[in-house]
Order: C-alpha cells, then structure tokens, then sequence
C-alpha cells in the first residue's frame, strides 16, 4: 500500500475539513459510547478538544439533522408529546460509516501531532539535545 500523500496542518484544520470530517467522526465516535442530546455532545466535544475546535449551536444541530438524514444517527424526542431534548444514538450504518473514516483519519492525527510536536520544538527546546522547558509563558494583552 502506497503512503499516504502528506498534509499540512492548515490542510486539516480548515473550516470545510472540521465540519465535514473532524465534527461528524467525533460526534459518531461519542454516541458510540453512549446517546445524548445536542448540548451534551457540544460539552463532550469540546471537553475532548480541550476547546481547540469550536462548537457551536450553529454548527452542532445542523450536522446532527444531516447524520440523522443520511441513517448515521437516529434522534428521539426526550418526551414525545413535545418538543424537549432530542437524544441521538448511532445506528448500524452509522458504526459501519465511523469505522471507514477512521481507516482513513489517522494520517490527519499524525500531521497535526507532528505539527504540534515540531512548534513546541522550537520554541522550547534549549539546542542542546536537553530537556524542554517546564516553563510557561505568560503573555500579556
């Protein structure tokens, strides 16, 4: 099997890329361990990004009604007589579907750890093969 092509960071990180491959492996990925509603996967991805990736109403409950209408996802109203919180559970698809992306996401991981790995490098690395620094930085605004 050939290597993957490399990718920059910038690559990765781009808007079209979070919304249509980070947001919906992670959302996939979160109701593979459990269903939840909306503003519990918006808490969990962001508590699993440290708040890197930002989620937003604007960016959650659209992808959500999406998974949903491609058989991803399935969504049950909390209470069915009204409209309270809607909770999601992936389907068989959706498992069949968060495996095939993750055949293909690690080569994205790998580029922005690598990224990550060579700017703490350089900014923290004393040249003389020793020891980064523990040091945090404060900066001031």
């Amino acid at each position: 099997m050939p290597a993957p092509a490399k990718t920059s960071a910038a690559e990765v990180l781009r808007g079209p890329i979070k919304s249509k491959t980070l947001f919906p492996v992670l959302i996939l990925h979160l109701l593979e361990g459990r269903p939840d509603h909306g503003s519990g996967l918006m808490q969990r991805m962001a508590g699993v990004c440290s708040d890197l990736l930002a989620v937003n109403t604007n960016t959650i409950y659209p992808l959500l009604r999406r998974l949903e209408e491609r058989g991803f996802i399935a969504g049950e109203w909390e209470h069915p007589t009204k409209r309270s919180r809607r909770y999601y559970r992936i389907t068989a698809e959706g498992r069949r579907r968060l495996a095939r992306i993750k055949e293909h996401m690690l080569p994205y991981l790998d580029v922005l750890a690598e990224s990550v790995e060579r700017l703490r490098r350089e900014l923290y690395d004393d040249g003389a093969g020793g020891e980064l620094s523990k040091n945090t930085i404060s900066i001031a605004t």
